[in-house]
């Protein structure tokens, strides 16, 4: 699922990067292992209008390596996702957001088709309760390669003192306390689902057939992080915890669902071409500048 910025705190991350590691994954029912490795860049720039209202522009890339099959080389896939939108204050408790999110998905071994693109969109809206507690709901929609993907979204941001929640359900949920004013801690949990194409032309499977493929990815994140701010606005944020139920299934293009719900998939009668990994520990590494609005 995209990270998106919820737009209920009073600042927005400009620019958010990543890069999470794994020791080696064991492949169920196989003494063969592999690790892996995630980079993720997100950069937003909002537009500040007169009248309150933001243009919000920005792109995400996103970069997992490690195999697929038990006796195969490293396969990297990549997306790059435009971001396109406004952030539309209606009054001084209710505002809405609204993104376009065009998006390449790909091995990007071969040169670039209609297979590599995939359409979503988010809309969000944010009612303030009050000075403390902020809540959000709406949608995130998208033409994944494993067929049209649509999460409901719920939540809710809250600071006061020294903790700050930050909740979208089934997406994220993020816990922060302050132990001073440079150094925080807390965990958090995240959830995954994205696809990438994987331009069948330049693949062999182990049973050597040669077919158009997507890879379709799931996994839930839980771990405990530590985060310093030596210089306002820069942010260092370590994480360590475990990726459950992490799959990267491979499929061919035509074995798709009916639709998407959320945590539900109808008309899913899929047969996976690779094993899965076992559920296992990860590291994680954060940077981000983050720009304050009050």
């Amino acid at each position: 699922m995209y990270a998106f910025n919820s737009y209920a705190q009073n600042y927005v991350d400009i620019l958010h990067s990543e890069f999470t590691t794994t020791p080696q994954n064991t492949f169920d029912s196989s003494a063969s292992s592999s690790d892996l490795q995630k980079i993720n860049a997100n950069l937003t720039v909002p537009i500040e209008l007169k009248n309150g209202n933001a243009i919000l522009t920005g792109v995400v890339y996103d970069r997992v390596d490690t195999r697929f099959w038990q006796n195969s080389e490293k396969m990297p896939v990549s997306s790059y996702i435009l971001k396109l939108g406004m952030n539309i204050k209606h009054s001084d408790k209710w505002s809405t957001t609204v993104l376009l999110l065009p998006k390449l998905a790909s091995r990007f071994e071969d040169k670039v088709s209609s297979q590599d693109f995939q359409f979503g969109g988010l809309g969000l809206a944010k009612m303030k309760k009050s000075e403390t507690m902020s809540y959000k709901f709406g949608a995130y929609m998208n033409g994944d390669k494993f067929g049209p993907f649509l999460v409901p979204l719920f939540g809710f941001y809250y600071k006061k003192n020294k903790l700050e929640m930050d909740v979208m359900v089934p997406s994220y949920a993020k816990i922060n306390y302050s132990l001073s004013p440079k150094l925080t801690a807390g965990v958090n949990w995240r959830a995954t689902v994205k696809s990438y194409n994987l331009n069948g032309n330049t693949i062999i499977t182990p049973t050597n057939v040669l077919r158009p493929f997507y890879m379709h990815h799931l996994s839930n994140e839980v771990g405990a992080h530590v985060g310093l701010e030596p210089i306002k606005g820069i942010i260092i944020r370590g994480v360590a915890g475990v990726s459950l139920g992490r799959t990267f299934r491979v499929y061919e293009n035509d074995d798709k669902i009916d639709f998407g719900l959320s945590l539900f998939r109808f008309g899913d009668d899929r047969v996976p071409l690779n094993t899965d990994f076992k559920d296992g520990t990860f590291g994680r590494l954060e940077l981000a500048y983050r720009y304050y609005l009050d």
